[in-house]
């Protein structure tokens, strides 16, 4: 589980760079403002592109939710309730193993796909700032 403690304290990290660089890119010139635009865009491209492989390569393993985000997500949320409850009856140390491996791949995957969407968030976050400072500038001449 010290993997997925890691991968936490990393997102976090990488949303507290990502709020930086947004609260510095307000404050940038236009050409370094769409320079940033350009390269958050590039890196959410890219990250999108790594989730995509990763929930391409553990399909078999991967909960669909990471596949069907919206009432596919509601019906893992449930059956995942319905497994703790019963794993929590059962004795059998193999069985918990098995479902701690499952919980941390699923913990991995959730975290994963929550850095993908930080960096979609920067990206949205640069671009909308660039385009109120193109409007901006257009209110002014």
């Amino acid at each position: 589980m010290s993997m997925s403690t890691d991968r936490m304290a990393a997102l976090s990290e990488k949303a507290h760079e990502a709020q930086e660089q947004v609260q510095h890119a307000i404050s940038e010139d236009r050409k370094r403002l769409s320079d940033s635009v350009t390269k958050a865009k590039q890196d959410s491209i890219q990250r999108a592109d790594k989730l995509q492989r990763e929930v391409s390569a553990k399909k078999a393993e991967a909960s669909a939710s990471l596949a069907g985000v919206g009432t596919k997500w509601q019906e893992h949320v449930q059956s995942v309730k319905s497994r703790i409850e019963d794993r929590k009856a059962e004795v059998d140390v193999k069985r918990a193993d098995r479902a701690a491996d499952d919980a941390e791949s699923y913990a991995l995957d959730a975290i994963n796909f929550a850095a993908a969407a930080i960096e979609e968030a920067e990206y949205a976050t640069l671009d909308a700032v660039l385009a109120r400072t193109d409007a901006d500038a257009k209110h002014t001449r």
